[in-house]
């Protein structure tokens, strides 16, 4: 079972270069290696066997992704994010996995921080609750073995326990080839998050499963790779209200959306608001 991993770069080569050890380091020392480079910096020399396809612009995740995605050979194919490497025996169960579950379509790892700390990156599907239960919300890390919190994040109950669910995080996650050719590509249209939450849903759409799999390992420095907080803020309430104006119900005259649209503004102040605090303290 043949692997191509695909890295989006952007001004991050040091993460980079550290991730591309990883996946070598992991059993991958087969597996395609493909770094898109969205700019910021001229790349230094990469690995053998490393193919580097870069941009003039930054094009964003989704379509840098599918950039590299069209360039590689794989049966399977590791989204991964610079900030997030892979541990030892990755690829092996991977393979394994994939073989044993032929309606597997996308799997999601186990991933913890840099502290050791359990990352919620497996969920179920949005709702108008996530944006209260979010993964670094206050409500779950104040309450993180609420009935709440377990429903929103399936493996938050026992994070060994392999388990079915919507959505895994992009940060790290493995697609089947064929289950991504019958979904269609990563949806350019979001420039950065819930790129992963779309995909994911589409894959389902076409009968697919989609696993949180903790045989699988991975480690993620959440943020290590974005260099703009305030837009970083801004993409992710812009790419929520797309993801909701694309899946999510409407309501009579378009009033689900303004609900919806006020919402995402008031929560994307109160964070750019409390990361202000932060920086002034």
């Amino acid at each position: 079972m043949r692997f191509s991993a695909v890295i989006v770069n952007y001004a991050s080569w040091p993460l980079t270069l550290g991730c591309i050890a990883s996946l070598r380091a992991a059993g991958g020392e087969e597996a395609e290696v493909l770094v898109v480079d969205n700019g910021g910096g001229d790349p230094p020399e990469l690995p053998p066997g490393v193919r580097l396809i870069r941009n003039a612009r930054n094009e964003g995740f989704a379509r840098a992704c599918n950039r590299g995605i069209a360039a590689s050979g794989g049966e399977i194919l590791l989204l991964i994010n610079p900030d997030a490497r892979v541990l030892p025996g990755f690829f092996e169960r991977a393979a394994r996995l994939f073989a044993a579950d032929p309606r597997l379509g996308i799997a999601g790892p186990r991933i913890t921080g840099e502290d050791g700390k359990l990352q919620l990156s497996a969920r179920r599907e949005i709702t108008l609750a996530s944006g209260l239960v979010g993964r670094t919300s206050l409500l779950t890390r104040l309450l993180p073995g609420s009935r709440l919190v377990r429903e929103e994040f399936p493996a938050s109950a026992d994070p060994s326990r392999p388990a079915e669910v919507d959505w895994v995080s992009g940060a790290c996650m493995l697609v089947r080839r064929r289950a991504l050719e019958e979904a269609g590509p990563l949806d350019e249209r979001f420039f950065m998050y819930f790129e992963d939450a779309d995909l994911c849903r589409r894959v389902r759409m076409r009968g697919w499963r989609v696993r949180y799999e903790p045989e699988l390992e991975a480690v993620h420095s959440a943020g290590g790779s974005s260099h703009d907080r305030p837009r970083a803020v801004w993409l992710l309430h812009k790419s929520a209200f797309l993801y909701h104006r694309k899946h999510g119900p409407r309501g009579p005259f378009g009033l689900l959306d303004l609900l919806v649209l006020f919402g995402l503004v008031a929560r994307a102040l109160a964070k750019l608001a409390a990361g202000l605090g932060r920086s002034g303290g």
